[in-house]
């Protein structure tokens, strides 16, 4: 798979990525207003800790999962701009709605007002360029 391919296909997978930490944030968050009720956790086989610590460590646990998700918005953010360096706006466009608004293939050619096979076309023309986007960046 050439480099362009394999950008594009982790630029499709970063949304399931950044989606699935948002939704264990909101698990955590949850956590953290539904359990006043705690007195004390016992570890089996262990001291029991102070509620305050559960909390503490939840709090942590959030904190670091937002920095991660950060992470991958940015990584994000990085393989978009890659995608802008494109010279054709025709290139751009196709795909940016295809890999990054995920549009379907239909919806792309009725907004671009061309037919599938044309689409097609341009997306492997697109992802020429951008092979040769990320060819010149890595001699630089």
């Amino acid at each position: 798979m050439n480099k362009a391919k394999e950008l594009l296909k982790e630029l499709q997978d970063l949304d399931m990525d950044i989606q699935s930490r948002i939704d264990e944030i909101n698990e955590l968050e949850a956590g953290l207003l539904s359990s006043p009720k705690w007195s004390d956790v016992k570890v089996q086989g262990g001291q029991a800790r102070k509620v305050d610590d559960v909390y503490t460590q939840l709090v942590v646990m959030k904190e670091a999962i937002e920095q991660d998700t950060k992470e991958v918005i940015n990584r994000k953010l990085e393989l978009g701009r890659m995608i802008n360096r494109l010279t054709n706006p025709k290139s751009r466009s196709v795909l940016r709605m295809t890999y990054i608004t995920k549009m379907y293939v239909d919806d792309i050619c009725d907004k671009m007002e061309i037919s599938r096979t044309t689409f097609y076309t341009w997306r492997n023309m697109a992802i020429s360029e951008l092979n040769e986007v990320l060819e010149r960046m890595e001699l630089n």
